[in-house]
């Protein structure tokens, strides 16, 4: 009996299910990684820094970094790579982690992660006078009262001047949250809407909105779905994921190290604001025109990657 050298590939798990039937496993499994990678932080951060509440633990910041590591990959990282084996029996081709950005690219996002923080400051300042509808003032205060633990939370694990925990900020708060946040919301939630609405536009911006509401925080809902755009512009030009995990991480980092920095020269930065700063509209104004010139730049290099994918398959 002759046996198949070639067998047929096996058909994926997604193939022939409904985009119901998709959202609703993608669900679950956000729920069950969540849930088990939950616990096994708990359980490490526990046999660390001790047993009990973390307020009794030995060292309150480093039980959190865990239970942050441990959420990021449980949350974001999981989900979406098993999303993408369902779909297409790769972890990594729906998602595009499987495909690099052309270096111009990379070299224009380096820069322009630098342009963007002025204007993001800004739109954080102007966003912290933001309310909700009168109707929705328990939801408001309810989601201010979030952002303010989440702010702890933050000043608890950044606030050490030592050079050992800088790094080990960076890992968890930007290295983490930059491949696990893309993979789940360009590389998954955005790629299923484009495929879905075959709209890409629509896709970033239906995308940019759940990335900033998930955070639950009303004082930075603009600059976040903002960022969240251009994240998104950056995966659908490149056709690679690479490049907005590239500018989250550069994102995160330059928030974590300027912290740190002015920490150690002990300069107080809660109550700073953008506009504090001397001349800080036409730094504003220089920092738009340069980021339009960047967002231009981009989307020619995406004009010719199309260019050059014809003529290959041509």
């Amino acid at each position: 009996m002759e046996t198949n050298p070639f067998p047929p590939a096996r058909i994926p798990f997604f193939e022939g299910k409904s985009r119901f039937v998709q959202i609703v496993i993608f669900l679950a499994l956000i729920a069950g990684c969540m849930i088990v990678a939950s616990v096994l932080g708990v359980i490490v951060a526990s046999i660390f820094y001790g047993l009990g509440t973390p307020a009794e633990a030995s060292n309150q910041a480093a039980y959190y970094r865990i239970i942050q590591s441990f959420g990021s990959v449980g949350a974001f990282v999981f989900p979406a790579l098993l999303f993408s084996y369902l779909s297409e029996n790769n972890f990594f081709s729906y998602n595009q982690m499987n495909k690099g950005p052309k270096y111009s690219m990379v070299n224009i996002v380096l820069v322009m992660s630098l342009v963007i923080l002025p204007i993001v400051l800004a739109l954080a300042e102007w966003n912290l006078g933001w309310k909700l509808p009168e109707s929705l003032a328990g939801l408001e205060n309810w989601m201010r009262r979030l952002d303010e633990q989440n702010q702890e939370l933050v000043n608890l694990m950044a606030h050490d001047p030592r050079f050992g925990i800088l790094f080990v900020n960076l890992f968890v708060m930007a290295v983490l949250p930059a491949v696990g946040e893309e993979l789940l919301f360009r590389g998954t939630i955005q790629q299923f809407l484009h495929k879905w609405m075959k709209s890409p536009h629509w896709a970033i911006w239906i995308t940019a909105f759940i990335f900033s509401a998930i955070h639950f925080q009303i004082s930075g809902f603009i600059p976040r779905m903002l960022i969240g755009a251009y994240l998104g512009y950056l995966f659908y030009w490149s056709g690679s994921l690479w490049l907005p995990i590239i500018a989250h991480f550069l994102h995160n980092s330059w928030s974590i190290i300027s912290d740190f920095i002015f920490l150690r020269r002990g300069i107080d930065v809660e109550n700073m604001q953008f506009s504090d700063i001397q001349a800080w509209q036409y730094i504003l104004g220089v920092a738009i025109v340069l980021a339009l010139v960047g967002v231009f730049l981009l989307y020619k290099l995406r004009i010719e990657n199309n260019s050059e994918s014809k003529i290959q398959n041509s």
